[in-house]
This record gives C-alpha cells, structure tokens and sequence, in this order.
C-alpha cells in the first residue's frame, strides 16, 4: 500500500515533530531579536519595511522551515492515515514552491537594502527632528538618507542662522552633526551644506 511506501513513518513523524519543536524555538529567538525593532508593527510590515538584513535573513530562513516541516509532518501523517502516496508528493511539490517563494521574498529585500534605498520612516523623522533642535539650524531645506546595511548616509541642506564669522558657521554644522549622531548612532555618514534656497 501507500503507507507502505514510507519505510518507517512513525519514525518519520517523530522526527519531523522534534525538528517542528526546535524550529519553533529557533524562529521564537529570532523574533524576540527583532522585537526592538519591529515595535508593535505586525511581522509582515516589519519584513516590508524593515532595514536589518541580517534579521529578515534569519526570521524568513526560520519561517521557510517552519512551514516545510509542517507541510511534510502533514503529508506524511495523511499518506499513514489514507495509504495514498499521492499526499506525500504534493507535500513535497508545496515545500519547494514555499521554499522559493520565500528565497524570492527575502532576496527582493536584502537586494534592495544592498543596493540601498531610504531609512525607514521613524528614523528620518528622527534625523528631521533632531537636526530642526539645533540652534545653529534654522531650516531644513532638503533632507536625503540612505540605508547602507545597519549604516545610515545623511545628506542635509540648510538654512543656518547667522552667524558672526566663517568659523562660527562650521562650528554651528559640527555641532549639528555631532548632535545627529549621539541621537541617531546608526548615521554614519553625514554631508551638509549650507544654503539659503531650496
């Protein structure tokens, strides 16, 4: 029969029941890593607009193979159940489609964080706010970050207050600076420049 097609099924079950329990307890460490991140945003708006690679990497790693270790327990209990290989077939076609599907998923996003693209929203609004604080800032006329990996590239156009002398106006864009970086410590890079037009 079906079920005879498996040499050992019991022993098929029990295994994929352990690897079940240990994948869970891997993907539950990997979520709690991403928790300070995530915030209360839901898993799947975290993974769209999350900026840590590393951690997309690992929770869409554990996810696949949480999955797949369900759909071949399942699989392998109903061709026990119903003696029909048939269900351990497409328990093995769904783990390869889920397997590529979530390889493309998270390939999309780790591409595009290696290619870079802007910093997530709550930290431009952070750079934004931080920037806006400084005495020596009058207005922010144009403001361009970059997700570099963890790294962040800021590029700053601004209006400064005046100032009495040349050096006081690089003081005043050091200071702002400085300040940006103890606020915000994944800026690595910062450009400004001083203007009075948009």
């Amino acid at each position: 029969s079906g079920a005879e097609s498996l040499s050992n099924p019991w022993a098929a079950l029990a295994v994929l029941g352990i690897a079940l329990v240990l994948e869970a307890a891997s993907l539950a460490g990997a979520l709690k890593e991403s928790q300070p991140f995530r915030k209360q945003q839901s898993l799947w708006r975290w993974f769209r607009s999350s900026r840590q690679s590393e951690l997309l990497v690992v929770v869409g790693e554990d996810l696949a193979a949480l999955a797949g270790l369900a759909l071949a327990f399942v699989a392998v209990a109903l061709t026990m159940i119903t003696g029909m290989p048939v269900f351990d077939a497409l328990g093995s076609i769904g783990i390869g489609i889920l397997l590529v599907a979530v390889a493309i998923a998270v390939g999309l996003e780790v591409k595009s964080l290696l290619i870079g693209e802007s910093a997530d929203p709550a930290t431009e609004q952070q750079i934004r706010e931080v920037l806006l604080a400084q005495p020596g800032v009058a207005e922010l006329l144009h403001l361009i970050t970059l997700q570099l990996g963890n790294d962040v590239m800021v590029a700053v156009k601004a209006r400064m207050r005046p100032q009495p002398s040349d050096t006081a106006l690089i003081d005043a864009i050091n200071a702002a600076e400085r300040a940006l970086r103890a606020a915000v410590p994944t800026v690595r890079f910062c450009f400004f420049e001083p203007d009075i037009f948009a």
